[in-house]
């Protein structure tokens, strides 16, 4: 569930970042981690802002620690794609290193925010010798519930 002001705060912030990736993070409270409460804004410090994101490392530490000390999860990220496209990226599924992870992406382009899909990263640890234990990771698309409060 994501409330509709802070989805739209999140798209705007997508559409001012254009022709750069926007980034920041999704906070929940840990008894419904479904429920974003809050999301964290953060400047994306890749090399390459056009095509892929960093989240600031400062703001990563500060999110977690006062997500702690409020009862909170850091639960998910946010970013846009400024090709106009909801969809992650063969780079967001190698970097989904956390399994159950969100990710929310915003499409954008020139004329501002475009879409926006969920999706929840899943691992499938692979017990085959051949693979020795790799982990195989994809995203599953999750239903974006308005929330009214």
């Amino acid at each position: 569930m994501l409330a509709d002001d802070l989805h739209t705060e999140i798209c705007d912030f997508a559409a001012l970042q254009w022709p750069e990736e926007a980034c920041g993070l999704l906070v929940a409270d840990q008894l419904n981690p479904n429920r974003i409460l809050r999301v964290v804004f953060a400047k994306n410090i890749s090399e390459h802002p056009q095509t892929t994101f960093e989240i600031d490392p400062q703001t990563l530490i500060n999110t977690h620690r006062s997500a702690r000390e409020r009862g909170e999860l850091v639960v998910g990220c946010f970013h846009s794609h400024p090709n106009g496209k909801a969809l992650p990226s063969p780079k967001d599924c190698e970097r989904a290193d956390e399994d159950g992870f969100l990710w929310l992406v915003i499409a954008t382009a020139h004329s501002g925010a475009l879409a926006s899909g969920m999706y929840r990263a899943i691992h499938r640890h692979q017990d085959q010798e051949e693979t020795q234990g790799a982990v195989a990771r994809y995203f599953r698309k999750c239903k974006l519930v308005s929330d009214a409060s």
